[in-house]
């Protein structure tokens, strides 16, 4: 980053004072830093993005875009589920790939007003106002009831009654709470499954993201794809240290570098197939980009065919190709942010007789035509995979052109909390134990890919701390979605500041060698 780029970014006012310090800190060192092999005509560098869902904590993700942009920082794939699948959709559809797009992105969500998106009916959105603005709301009105629900069926007993029939009276009143309260859970039963289990219907949200995409030209999925979607030569990019046959020369060299520091630990039958099919690898030889795409991905989850959906990859399953002309990509972030119970869930009725929906049932599912599901009902895609980093993770990497970054969100609390419980902890009572049941099930794909690869943990996984604001704060003020943004933006110079290229490469192949079963750990008895 230039003098003159740093003066212009602290003199629009868009960061906090200790945002602008730890960029004045930090810009000189992360400035002269290399991130990823592939650039663009103006020397931006390209990497993939993934982004995790957190609801109204979307603004830290923003704050994250804004800190990798400033540094020339821009993306060839991205995605991302919930809060991450907004920001997923708005990076695609936003000006070119080539132009910084965090400001246009701030100044979209900072003019929502999160509370619209609450549209169920008058006596939910109150409710839910009134519990995220007190913490012990529930308590507080579970502790009331108790005490008048005991002053009542004690009154009969205290109060003097003047006859037989006063008595009785008396000793009907408790029944009038418990008869309220009765009418009160059925109106709301009934309330719930009209509106399709969910408290509000999404539809608020979904205009307003339909009426951004409109102004921004995006009219149809269609449209996203072929602004968005490229792949090889269309992509107009750079190999860092020339088109022609450089990068396919500087992949085998670091090979051969790994192999000399891991002599030990390689299988060297396995290494010499593995290496003698890169040397005859035409491909990458005579074309650095191949393979090379861009592309967006949401990730949401059908509770009726019971899998993850990853849009528009897997859209043909329930939009055919002529619909996806007409449908706004508004739809799939829509069934991405789909929170169970709180927002109803989105249905999309298939069409069983389309020919490009029959392909993908087939393809997908390996189902024949009468086999097809009716209906696709989708939640929030955090049930399943709420950070789909295993996205972009691929088993046969010749040599890494690009880095993966990703960003987490997480509470003040999380954060701080110890990592692991004790039993006593855990089964401390019923309720404790199913919580930890159902977290460990909560994005169990995530968990069990970077169980599996740890890599990811240590070089491409970013945390911003977002406070103790809910995840669910739709009453948000803008000064709360300010003080996210800057922990986001934070976090991300933190992460730039710390980020090796050069060691990502060679420590990237060394998971492709691994999961090859070409680098091995020693032989040990009790292993295996």
């Amino acid at each position: 980053m230039k003098t003159e780029a740093l003066k212009t970014i602290l003199e629009e006012g868009t960061l906090s004072q200790a945002s602008q310090d730890k960029l004045i800190a930090l810009h000189e060192n992360i400035s002269g830093k290399e991130f990823s092999d592939l650039l663009d005509k103006e020397g931006n560098q390209y990497v993939e993005f993934v982004q995790e869902g957190g609801g109204v904590w979307g603004s830290a993700l923003v704050g994250y875009l804004y800190g990798l942009e400033i540094f020339g920082i821009r993306f060839l794939k991205v995605a991302g589920t919930s809060a991450g699948a907004i920001n997923t959709i708005l990076i695609a559809a936003c000006k070119t790939k080539e132009e910084a797009k965090g400001k246009l992105i701030k100044e979209i969500l900072f003019n929502w007003n999160f509370a619209d998106f609450i549209d169920g009916k008058p006596y939910v959105r109150k409710t839910i106002r009134a519990i995220l603005n007190n913490k012990n709301y529930i308590r507080t009105h579970i502790i009331i009831t108790v005490i008048i629900t005991i002053l009542l069926i004690v009154a009969p007993f205290i109060i003097p009654s003047e006859s037989v029939w006063n008595a009785k009276l008396l000793f009907l009143v408790p029944l009038i709470p418990a008869i309220v309260i009765f009418f009160c859970i059925k109106k709301f039963y009934y309330d719930f499954r009209k509106d399709n289990s969910g408290l509000n219907p999404g539809s608020a949200f979904l205009k307003s993201m339909e009426e951004v995409l409109d102004r921004l030209e995006i009219k149809t999925v269609a449209d996203l794809n072929k602004k968005y979607k490229q792949k090889e030569f269309e992509l107009n990019l750079d190999y860092r240290y020339g088109n022609n046959d450089e990068y396919y020369q500087t992949a085998l060299q670091g090979i051969r570098d790994i192999k000399e520091k891991y002599h030990d630990h390689i299988d060297q039958t396995r290494f010499k197939i593995f290496y003698d099919s890169a040397v005859n690898n035409d491909y990458y030889k005579n074309n650095p980009f191949y393979q090379l795409k861009s592309e967006y991905v949401v990730v949401t989850t059908d509770i009726n065919a019971k899998i993850k959906v990853e849009l528009p990859t897997m859209a043909n399953l329930y939009w055919s190709e002529e619909e996806l002309k007409h449908v706004s990509p508004a739809e799939f972030v829509r069934a991405s942010m789909s929170v169970p119970f709180f927002f109803e869930p989105m249905q999309k009725r298939i069409n069983r007789n389309d020919d490009s929906i029959k392909y993908a049932w087939k393809f997908w599912m390996n189902m024949t035509p009468e086999e097809i599901y009716p209906v696709g009902i989708f939640i929030d895609g955090g049930s399943i995979s709420n950070f789909p980093i295993d996205l972009f993770h691929y088993n046969d990497i010749f040599y890494p052109r690009l880095p993966l970054f990703a960003v987490q969100l997480k509470s003040n609390s999380e954060i701080k909390t110890p990592k692991g419980n004790t039993s006593e902890q855990i089964l401390k009572t019923p309720f404790s134990y199913a919580g930890h049941i159902i977290g460990t099930l909560q994005g169990f794909n995530d968990k069990s890919f970077l169980t599996k690869h740890s890599f990811y943990n240590l070089f491409s996984i970013q945390t911003v701390n977002c406070g103790e604001n809910s995840w669910l704060n739709f009453f948000m003020k803008r000064e709360e979605k300010e003080k996210l943004f800057n922990a986001g933006f934070m976090a991300a110079l933190d992460f730039l500041n710390g980020f090796d290229w050069k060691k990502y490469k060679s420590e990237r192949m060394m998971v492709t060698m691994k999961e090859n079963k070409i680098l091995k750990e020693e032989d040990t008895p009790t292993v295996g």
